[in-house]
């Protein structure tokens, strides 16, 4: 009985020993600074609120030095050397809408008339997007007014349609039986037209942008150079959208072949501008063009006042790159 009792007592001797050993060590360790109330503290707000939205950031109005390639034709967009490409510096904040369908208008033939584009600039909602001819008479300064009104600013690139000369685009189109360079020297003219822009937007071209061999060298093009490509749909056998989603250009596609003002009255295009809600509401995303026609920009102003109570929200075109289905 002795015996056990001197052995117990050992046994909690150790243990003791091992306790306030511990707790010796632990005080001659324990930096209180190591530990950082204040990062702890945002940690836990940051749990508790959720996903942080991003901060609202301006899109700069003046081209930045950096994104540009001064060449005998003019200025072209190009990569910065830090790989900041002019797709990302250029684009609006992203509207943050959880559970809403989101809806990219663009608004094409800008800077052709002044009183259509001042016009435009006081009655477009904001984060429609603007999409400049570059046959424009100074276009650069109705962008840079677009992009202080938070208007993601975009180019017309024209191309050869299925009636080509009979719908002449203009002597900066391209062709299918031009050689590629031909094609890229016309490319190259017009993107110098413009600066400042997040990405280019295809004007008719129903025979180019079926035209795989045609189209290829552009997409490279357009990706070397940072830019985004909205295909406009005029033919449902545009190879446009699949040929940059190889090559890794930000592309978005019109979610209906030509624009949604192809009949001037207003209760058609009411419809068709609800139909991009339907369309948004499957797929999540969808985009229409329209022109900077009177009945248009009263009909898109109107339309989307109500916007959000139909469950959707417009976005600026940026906000839908690689975010539609790549089948309709």
């Amino acid at each position: 009985m002795p015996t056990s009792f001197r052995s117990l007592a050992i046994a909690w001797a150790a243990t003791l020993l091992v306790v306030f050993g511990g707790i010796s060590l632990l005080e001659a360790t324990y930096d209180p600074e190591a530990i950082d109330p204040v990062a702890t503290e945002v940690d836990a707000a940051a749990v508790d609120a959720g996903p942080v939205e991003p901060v609202f950031r301006p899109i700069p109005v003046q081209a930045m030095p950096e994104l540009l390639e001064m060449t005998d034709q003019g200025p072209l967009p190009t990569i910065a050397a830090d790989g900041a490409r002019p797709f990302e510096t250029y684009s609006a904040t992203p509207v943050q809408a959880p559970g809403l369908a989101k809806i990219a208008i663009v608004v094409t033939d800008m800077g052709k008339i002044s009183r259509v584009t001042r016009r435009a600039l006081a009655d477009l909602p904001e984060h429609v997007t603007f999409a400049f001819s570059p046959f424009g008479q100074g276009i650069n300064g109705w962008a840079e007014q677009a992009r202080r009104a938070n208007h993601e600013t975009m180019l017309m690139i024209p191309m050869e349609p299925a009636n080509y000369p009979q719908d002449d685009p203009g002597v900066l189109t391209l062709l299918v039986t031009h050689t590629p360079e031909q094609n890229n020297k016309w490319l190259r003219e017009s993107m110098s037209k413009l600066t400042g822009y997040t990405g280019v937007v295809t004007h008719k071209g129903s025979r180019f942008t079926a035209a795989v061999e045609s189209m290829r060298p552009v997409m490279r093009e357009l990706a070397n150079r940072g830019l985004m490509y909205v295909d406009s749909q005029s033919t449902q056998y545009s190879v446009g959208p699949s040929l940059a989603r190889d090559m890794g250009v930000p592309v978005a596609v019109n979610s209906r072949l030509g624009f949604i003002d192809e009949e001037l009255s207003a209760a058609v295009i009411s419809e068709r501008l609800d139909e991009l809600v339907k369309v948004a509401q499957r797929d999540g995303y969808a985009v229409g063009i329209a022109r900077p026609l009177p009945v248009s920009m009263d009909s898109i102003k109107i339309w989307a006042a109500g916007l959000e109570s139909r469950g959707a929200v417009l976005v600026p075109m940026s906000q839908v790159a690689n975010q539609q289905p790549t089948t309709p």
